[in-house]
């Protein structure tokens, strides 16, 4: 049994109690995983580790014990695989991100399959079935509109594991490195269960660390596998431009300066930094690479300036480039000195012409 764990410094409902991200919630095939007032709980005993909520998370918060995507991207990739199974090495296919799928198909010498022979038997292919299919056809709609001649193909393919063709282990191999791996594995599986006995149910809670972590603003490792992939694609003769619908996992955007305040917000909570400022907050710019599709952005965005370009270039995966969104006039506060957004009037930054009114109340001033 796999042991699910929560980066809580990941995920978008630690820093951001408005965050209506629950992609989580709606990918687990046994509905173990809940989000309550922005607090995340799920009872590890219920959990069947097929990796999907893991790979759905826009900002990889969640990760089993025993299986790391970025590892078996590369195992498979130096052994020159050509099938994607969950008969060997990969919980369930649905533990692939479209990221990492599609980085797996750039980079492969061959034409990549994912056998979905056993999705029918499977009793949460019901659920990771629609979700795999979906992810396939996504990864090859973007395969030829970037004119990369590749795609991953939907088989049922007839896979026979070592085990399967009546292979075991014997003494010498017992004793071997891959021997001693198989007992460790087997002793970790049995520390799961324990440990997922125990738990009722884990809910997420905030420590100092995670706080530090926060601000650090990476982005997953699956989203720099796939920059190194499209380094080694191949330039396409014409970049086309796809509907921000047929994209899951990046966008571009654009911000409505005449309604914009600067709060702020909006690169303050941005997880891995793909919205930034300069040091007086003249400026809001956007890296479209570093975009993950969190919507927590959208979510602290009051008056609702920053929204989703209907469209994405797909020149940005080739010739990436970061936008400014929008610009400030900045000046400094004369009465706090800080540095402000400055739309006229009054060189007064918007805390002080509070305090200033609110001191008008208390004198008596300008009242009817």
């Amino acid at each position: 049994m796999s042991l699910l764990t929560l980066d809580v410094a990941k995920c978008v409902h630690t820093s951001n109690k408005f965050a209506v991200c629950n992609e989580c919630v709606e990918a687990c095939p046994v509905e173990t995983i809940k989000i309550t007032q922005s607090v995340v709980s799920f009872t590890p005993a219920d959990c069947v580790g097929c990796g999907g909520c893991g790979s759905v998370c826009p900002t990889a918060a969640y990760s089993l014990d025993d299986f790391k995507p970025l590892n078996y991207v590369f195992a498979f990739l130096e052994h020159d695989k050509e099938v994607l199974t969950c008969k060997e090495d990969l919980p369930c296919i649905a533990a692939l991100s479209v990221e990492e799928l599609l980085s797996m198909a750039l980079i492969a010498e061959k034409q990549l399959s994912a056998d979905i022979g056993g999705c029918g038997d499977c009793p949460i292919g019901v659920k990771n079935l629609p979700i795999i299919e979906d992810r396939i056809e996504e990864v090859n709609f973007l395969l030829e509109a970037m004119q990369q001649q590749k795609e991953i193909k939907l088989q049922e393919v007839e896979f026979k594991s070592q085990e399967q063709e009546g292979e075991t282990l014997s003494r010498r191999e017992l004793l071997s490195k891959e021997g001693l791996k198989k007992a460790v594995h087997i002793k970790q599986q049995f520390e799961n269960e324990v440990a997922a006995g125990d738990a009722i149910e884990k809910v997420h809670t905030v420590t100092g660390a995670d706080i530090a972590k926060i601000k650090q603003k990476n982005i997953p490792d699956r989203r720099s596998l796939l920059l190194m992939a499209m380094k080694r694609a191949k330039v396409p003769e014409v970049f086309h431009t796809i509907d921000i619908e047929d994209v899951s996992f990046i966008s571009q955007k654009d911000l409505d300066e005449v309604t914009c305040t600067n709060c702020q917000m909006c690169y303050r909570i941005c997880p891995t930094g793909a919205l930034s400022s300069d040091a007086k907050g003249s400026v809001i710019n956007f890296n479209p690479l570093a975009c993950v599709q969190c919507h927590s952005c959208h979510d602290v965005c009051e008056p609702d300036s920053l929204t989703l370009r209907p469209t994405f270039a797909l020149a940005n995966f080739f010739d990436p480039k970061i936008e400014t969104l929008v610009r400030f006039t900045i000046k400094r506060c004369d009465e706090c000195g800080n540095y402000f957004s400055y739309q006229g009037g009054e060189v007064l930054c918007s805390r002080c012409k509070i305090e200033e009114e609110e001191a008008k109340a208390l004198w008596g001033i300008n009242r009817n």
